[in-house]
């Protein structure tokens, strides 16, 4: 059985991405990204799993080589060439969750970075080739042929137009993400063939396949028009009979119904809708549901160096907990095979490392690639005008920072394991800024007095709290959420000190996701906290140094107004403008030094006025792995935006002789 590599063709393919990719370094070369895909042999034969040769022989199924497109992609394996069979079982937090299982599907847009390259450069997904045209502005993508959804339909660019043409920039639907319209004008689409079309921008837009690469960028190989298109008028007669019947108000919320939303929990809601996935949803996720289930695509198009189709492993059981602890539980009774989202808090290492021998298990690691333990976000924009004048005042930030003691959080919260920092890149990143990473950092209470005495807030009240000019105690709450218990620890000890050492109070907000992240939607929020994950690399927002999305929880209305490019929100003060103009020049940047140029002045004033304020690094943590399970990479980043998926979690499998769970791993 021999294999071929085609070398040669993926050096033209990836021509411009090579020198798109030194936006990050390490340097990627030809070699490297050639090695992550193989050709087989036209003599090869196509294998597949057992339950999908029984409805083959059913006739339920055409056969495999009827399946895949003509060229499948070949994925090279991280350890070994697996074994079909059985199921992996995972857990959900919640009802909102839904991120836990793209972790094990991936993103599944046109490209994915590059786990081998320390997602330092782009690979071809759902497009089998990229080329890139030298000025970075026009972007060829071709499609497999004979690539499938699902359900069988041909994938070709008839389903890409309909985004491009039908969703994107229909009036009805919300406004064109910005990522579409660099240098402020519209990405022009056109149609090659049935399996090439080309995205053309106005400028150079070097950091576009990271962008691309990115969960907010999957709608353009989401969308299956032969399904999805009876929820658009354009293709629809008789839409309004349509909404009628379904109880729909708008042809939105019909669309919605039947194909969801790739960044929500709607994804998983109908077992109906057409994917490209390697498993495809066969028990719904949604308000009730107390297992998720996802069933291996038939038609999926990667094969394994042996012709072998993926995924290996025939089912995914996602059980849902109505809390994090529940989740944990689940995990040291052995329930829960390889996973970390909502169970990598230091607070949960010890429950996990008792467990792991007695269920056939290890523990995992959850990299950083930078950033903070908690990142504490005052609400710049708050509605109460009292508190947004305060909130305003950089002393008073500063004086939150220096009223309490980063070294003891660490010891009491963090098992000791931890470094005092703001936020950022750490020192070995090219990107690393000092100043905005360390400065304020110091327990200094006496200068932290100082400072809120300079605001005028000098009297106090019989507690001890400090009061504004009017009277009112100098309180607010911070919203976190109940699935993060490590923040939850933290907030208390630094509620602790700022009461004792400052006179400021401080209540503490724990609520399900849903509902936290629906109160800083509506800007109704004091304070918020969330993990600091922070490269500033290509295709990763920078959420701290500009409010550039919903994450940006410091200025939620900021960000409304350069999401509507003025239309909503509230214009921001033109320090926070300059940053913003600036972050639109970042991804036009056509080389590393360039675009490390604009960001770190960017930096310089976000230094400079210090929004916002973090404890400690993001040290590494600790998930589950079952030890039978092969082709898990030795760690895996702690940011949703490179999850799991990033490793092709359809290449694990079980390393036994049947390809089942261990017998003691059953329960």
């Amino acid at each position: 059985m021999s294999l071929t590599i085609e070398l040669g063709r993926s050096r033209k393919m990836f021509r411009r991405q090579l020198n798109i990719a030194q936006l990050a370094p390490p340097l990627v070369g030809a070699g490297a990204l050639a090695m992550s895909s193989l050709a087989i042999a036209e003599d090869m034969k196509y294998l597949e799993a057992p339950m999908l040769a029984e409805l083959v022989a059913e006739g339920e199924l055409p056969p495999v080589e009827e399946r895949l497109p003509v060229s499948p992609e070949v994925v090279k394996m991280h350890e070994s060439v697996g074994k079909y069979g059985d199921e992996i079982r995972f857990g959900l937090a919640g009802y909102s969750d839904h991120e836990q299982i793209t972790n094990w599907t991936g993103h599944n847009g046109l490209v994915q970075v590059d786990y081998d390259t320390n997602y330092s450069s782009t690979l071809p997904l759902l497009a089998g080739e990229v080329d890139v045209s030298d000025d970075a502005r026009v972007y060829t993508f071709t499609l497999r042929d004979g690539h499938k959804w699902s359900d069988g339909k041909p994938f070709t660019t008839e389903d890409v137009a309909f985004y491009f043409e039908d969703i994107l920039v229909h009036p009805d639907m919300a406004p064109v993400r910005k990522e579409w319209l660099p240098g402020g004008e519209m990405v022009k689409f056109r149609v090659i063939d049935e399996q090439t079309f080309e995205l053309e921008f106005a400028v150079s837009y070097g950091d576009f396949l990271f962008e691309l690469a990115h969960p907010k960028l999957v709608p353009p190989v989401y969308y299956q028009k032969a399904y999805c298109s009876k929820a658009h008028p354009k293709y629809n007669d008789n839409i309004e009979a349509d909404l009628a019947a379904n109880n729909h108000a708008s042809w939105r919320d019909y669309l919605v119904a039947l194909c969801g939303d790739s960044l929500s929990n709607t994804r998983w809601a109908n077992v109906e809708r057409p994917s490209l996935d390697p498993w495809i949803i066969k028990e719904p996720y949604g308000g009730g549901a107390t297992q998720v289930v996802l069933e291996r695509n038939p038609y999926f198009f990667q094969v394994d160096e042996e012709g072998k189709q993926l995924p290996y492993v025939d089912r995914l059981i996602g059980a849902v907990f109505a809390d994090p602890q529940g989740l944990l539980l689940h995990a040291i009774a052995g329930n829960y095979d390889f996973g970390f989202r909502k169970l990598e808090a230091p607070a949960n290492r010890p429950a996990l490392a008792e467990a792991a021998p007695r269920i056939g298990a290890e523990l995992y690691e959850v990299s950083s690639i930078g950033g903070a333990s908690i990142w504490f976000q005052l609400n710049l924009t708050h509605k109460d005008s009292e508190l947004r004048d305060l909130f305003n005042e950089k002393d008073f930030r500063i004086a939150l920072s220096q009223g309490f003691d980063r070294e003891e959080v660490i010891d009491v919260t963090m098992l000791g394991a931890g470094v005092p920092w703001q936020g950022g890149p750490f020192e070995d990143s090219a990107m690393h800024h000092s100043r905005y990473s360390t400065q304020y950092l110091e327990f200094d209470p006496e200068k932290a007095n100082a400072l809120l005495d300079g605001l005028g807030l000098t009297e106090r009240n019989s507690d001890g709290i400090r009061l504004m000019p009017n009277g009112r105690p100098v309180s607010f709450a911070v919203e976190t959420t109940v699935a993060k218990d490590d923040h939850i620890d933290q907030l208390e000890v630094m509620r602790a000190h700022w009461l004792e050492n400052l006179g400021v109070d401080m209540k503490i907000n724990a609520t399900e996701r849903a509902l936290m992240f629906g109160k800083i939607e509506n800007n109704d929020h004091d304070a918020a906290v969330w993990d600091g994950n922070t490269s500033w690399l290509p295709g990763r927002l920078a959420f701290g140094l500009a409010p550039v999305g919903v994450s940006s929880r410091w200025g939620v209305d900021w960000y409304l107004w350069y999401l509507s490019n003025g239309e909503r929100g509230e214009e921001p003060p033109e320090n926070v403008k300059r940053r913003l103009e600036l972050w639109d020049q970042v991804p036009l940047s056509t080389s590393f030094d360039e675009r490390r140029e604009i960001v770190h002045e960017i930096v310089d004033n976000a230094a400079d006025h210090f929004a916002h304020f973090g404890v400690s690094k993001l040290m590494p943590n600790y998930g589950i792995k079952k030890t039978a399970m092969r082709n898990v990479k030795p760690s895996n980043p702690s940011t949703s935006q490179y999850p799991p998926g990033i490793q092709r979690t359809w290449t694990f499998y079980w390393d036994t002789p049947d390809g089942m769970r261990p017998p003691s791993q059953v329960q």
